[in-house]
């Protein structure tokens, strides 16, 4: 049976140390890491409350846009003659009144 071949010298990774990251640092690194990193923090959380807005302002805009591109096109006579009722033909053939006028 063929097994894949190993490797002569045993390969080991970086031991981790009992002590935190931050436990490691002097007092000064540490404020100016903690200082560092709350900006940063801020930045981010500024980046996604811009592209939200942005978002929303784009969705509203969109909103906007479809309610005033609804105007109504003249309708065309065949369907005016299929819709029509026979009282409102009536009217319109011998009285020259429409629905809507009276």
């Amino acid at each position: 049976m063929c097994s894949s071949p190993k490797p002569r010298t045993k390969v080991k990774g970086k031991s981790a140390t009992s002590a935190s990251f931050l436990s490691s640092m002097s007092a000064e690194s540490r404020q100016r890491f903690t200082e560092r990193a709350n900006i940063a923090q801020e930045r981010r959380d500024n980046i996604r409350m811009a592209e939200k807005a942005k978002i929303s302002s784009d969705k509203n805009h969109l909103r906007t846009k479809k309610a005033s591109t609804k105007i109504k096109a003249p309708k065309r006579s065949s369907y005016w003659l299929l819709t029509i009722s026979v009282k409102e033909l009536f009217n319109l053939l011998f009285f020259r009144k429409t629905g809507a006028s009276q």
